[in-house]
């Protein structure tokens, strides 16, 4: 049973690290997209900011079903799953708005916000 139990530690120790890689990952994706719509494509920054969420959670949804939890996903999981990180998205993106209302709208100034 030791053996067993070990197993499943390694596994979930496995998942963990690549589920904390995904979510680097996810970070990234959402910032440079929310910089890259904003400054390059002009687009406001609460506009940016969803797109760019919507950009972070489509990748992080893939790379964690694929990468990390190897499971196949369905365009109706996908939704589920952008539905349900929408409630935690809306607090992060009025705290993004609040930030860049008090420092600016300056590529620095939009990467803070997005790191709140």
């Amino acid at each position: 049973m030791g053996t067993l139990s070990s197993l499943r530690a390694a596994v979930m120790r496995s998942q963990l690290l690549r589920f904390a890689l995904v979510g680097c990952v996810g970070f990234v994706t959402d910032a440079g997209l929310t910089l890259l719509l904003h400054t390059q494509a002009g687009l406001g920054e609460a506009l940016a900011r969803v797109l760019g969420f919507i950009g972070a959670a489509t990748v992080t949804w893939w790379l964690n079903h694929h990468f990390t939890f190897q499971v196949e996903g369905s365009a109706s999981s996908w939704l589920r799953y952008v539905v349900i990180t929408s409630a935690g998205a809306a607090i992060n993106i009025a705290c993004y708005l609040v930030v860049v209302h008090l420092l600016g709208t300056q590529p620095l100034d939009l990467l803070a916000g997005v790191a709140v």
